[in-house]
């Protein structure tokens, strides 16, 4: 019996399923080679990896980024992307519209971004803050 006898699906697929942790790491993880993971993997039906670049950023982030119109160079150089048109590609996999036409030069950039974050969450503290007061919901008090 070898060392591969040893490994399951069931210690396998979430290892396999962590995309932070490389390859080789895994393999060295259960003291086999790559080439035999790879065997191994198939061998207990577990699906090969997604290939590309894991995302920096979640779905949602990248939705509030495409919706408040960051600049797309900046979101290339954010996410880690070579090239923009992995923007577009995340953009149309996630079934967001193409910005208009003519809208070139109207984004805005990243800082511009986090500080209308900051501002967002901000908000939304301070409205929960009052509602947890016990008082009456004043967030719209003010606008």
């Amino acid at each position: 019996m070898g060392k591969t006898s040893k490994i399951t699906a069931e210690t396998l697929a979430p290892i396999w399923a962590n995309r932070s942790i490389p390859t080789k790491k895994v393999a060295d993880m259960l003291g086999i080679d790559r080439s035999t993971l790879s065997w191994k993997r198939a061998e207990l039906g577990i699906a090969p990896r997604v290939t590309g670049i894991v995302p920096k950023a979640n779905e949602d982030t990248f939705r509030r980024m495409w919706l408040a119109g960051v600049n797309v160079r900046e979101m290339v150089e954010f996410f880690g992307y070579r090239h923009k048109q992995a923007i577009h590609k995340r953009r149309d996999r996630l079934g967001l519209s193409p910005r208009p036409v003519g809208s070139k030069g109207k984004s805005i950039t990243l800082a511009q971004f986090r500080e209308q974050e900051i501002a967002r969450r901000m908000s939304a503290q301070a409205a929960g803050k009052i509602r947890a007061a016990g008082g009456e919901d004043r967030s719209q008090m003010w606008r």
